[in-house]
């Protein structure tokens, strides 16, 4: 899987940290209600105290928002602000976003009477990344935090001005949420690696790390078609309106599908004449599929079976439109 750690965790767009259950729930809440297709691309981090009420609310959620990455106080590291920011920093993807209470009350580093300094795990968080950092967004349900510890946000690198208002979690903070996660990943990607599917978004800053990880990879988001992976001699840019760049996302599309492949003559007449004799079919399918295959570090890439063309079993593929 794209993003994954070795347990087969994945990386998420979005990254959202609470020490209530009671805003936790209210940030899953209007997730739900606005855009329950984004439940998937979210890790929150719910660090109540531990306890039966805890236990009983994370396992309720548990159930209801299966497709969320959801971890509690004893699944991060909390020795230390460096440590736990190592945490977040693994929870979330690169170029992603990380939602922030102001005051995390419930980490033992975070004095009680310096309680603003939890503004430094963002920072710190940012700062793991050689590229595209997350950007961090803070909430709070204070008020006059801009006169409290506003100089050390603005040390810190943030504007007290970008504070979000608890208060306002279904009108603003969310819908603010969205609008940036669809601003940083405008695309998205369907993958099959073996028996798993997986559908993320992803940007275009995303496309050289998924040739890194996909053997064939077809991106439809940008101006022109570009084939890329680990199976691919050679990233390809092809014309849009190209049969090279249909039959791709044919092919593609097959696999995503779990389908039997592409008929031969199905291909052959996409290229032909109207009219035009099974054999003249067959012979135009075989040349077109030369030219896909000539592309291929192992021209068995694709394979001929049963009248049909198919990418050969066990290799992954992604489709990025």
């Amino acid at each position: 899987m794209l993003w994954a750690d070795e347990a087969g965790n994945t990386r998420r767009p979005i990254v959202a940290i609470e020490d209530h259950l009671y805003h936790t729930g209210e940030w899953l809440e209007a997730i739900a209600e606005q855009a329950p297709a984004r439940l998937a691309d979210l890790a929150v981090c719910a660090i109540d105290r531990s306890g039966p009420d805890t236990a009983s609310t994370i396992a309720e959620w548990r159930e209801r928002f299966p497709e969320v990455r959801l971890l509690t106080l004893d699944d991060l590291a909390t020795r230390d602000l460096p440590a736990f920011a190592r945490s977040i920093a693994a929870l979330v993807r690169p170029g992603g976003l990380v939602l922030q209470d102001v005051q995390l009350s419930t980490l033992p580093f975070v004095p009680a009477d310096r309680w603003w300094e939890s503004i430094y795990i963002g920072a710190t968080v940012r700062g793991l990344f050689a590229e595209r950092p997350p950007t961090i967004r803070f909430c709070s349900n204070k008020r006059g935090y801009d006169a409290t510890f506003g100089k050390e946000l603005i040390d810190a690198g943030f504007d007290p001005r970008d504070v979000m208002d608890k208060s306002t979690m279904k009108t603003i903070v969310v819908p603010a949420v969205l609008k940036q996660i669809a601003e940083k990943f405008p695309s998205t990607l369907r993958a099959a690696d073996g028996g798993r599917l997986q559908t993320v978004p992803v940007s275009d800053a995303d496309r050289d790390e998924v040739a890194r990880q996909i053997d064939v990879v077809l991106s439809l988001s940008g101006d022109k078609p570009l084939l890329a992976g680990r199976a691919v001699t050679s990233p390809a840019t092809l014309r849009s309106t190209s049969p090279e760049a249909a039959t791709w996302a044919a092919l593609i599309e097959d696999r995503l599908r779990g389908g039997s492949g592409l008929s031969v003559v199905g291909v052959g007449e996409r290229l032909g004449e109207p009219g035009a004799e099974r054999a003249e079919l067959t012979n135009l399918a075989a040349r077109h599929i030369h030219t896909l295959r000539a592309r291929l570090r192992d021209a068995e890439t694709i394979v001929t079976a049963n009248h049909t063309y198919q990418l050969a079993a066990g290799l992954s593929v992604a489709l990025i439109s």
